[in-house]
């Protein structure tokens, strides 16, 4: 007979990837530095802070991320649908680029202004199923070679 486990749950943070996003055939299509991105951004998420996640690589490069990969990364997930762009930021410290998983709603901005036409709502835009001209928040950077 099996004994049954009285190990507690774990009540930390973890990071999830939808199941339903998991078994597509567009999550299947990515690269693993996308998916290891894809894993530090979700890092940061909070449960309330969607759309307040940040690439820049001062962040991320102690996680391993040198700036070339980390950008094709980041510009062949915003392509492929699996982030947008909340807010464009400047090439000056204190301004980062913002991104939101689309697969969750983008949550409220606190004192943080997102670009225009971003709105929070607890909609997930779920772009990386959507054909591309549907896409209500069209990729501003150019498209990485895959």
């Amino acid at each position: 007979m099996g004994q049954r486990s009285n190990a507690k749950k774990s009540k930390g943070r973890f990071i999830g990837i939808p199941y339903q996003v998991a078994i597509g055939s567009q999550f299947a299509a990515l690269k693993a530095p996308e998916v290891k991105l894809l894993v530090d951004i979700l890092t940061q998420y909070n449960g309330n802070n969607n759309g307040r996640l940040s690439t820049c690589h001062t962040l991320l490069k102690k996680r391993g991320w040198a700036k070339s990969s980390l950008y094709r990364a980041y510009s062949n997930l915003v392509h492929a649908g699996f982030l947008v762009v909340t807010r464009q930021g400047w090439k000056q410290r204190g301004r980062p680029t913002l991104v939101a998983i689309t697969w969750n709603g983008i949550d409220e901005s606190g004192d943080i202004e997102y670009d225009d036409g971003i709105d929070p709502s607890p909609v997930s835009l779920r772009y990386w199923e959507k054909d591309k001209s549907s896409w209500k928040h069209q990729p501003k950077i150019k498209a990485q070679k895959k």
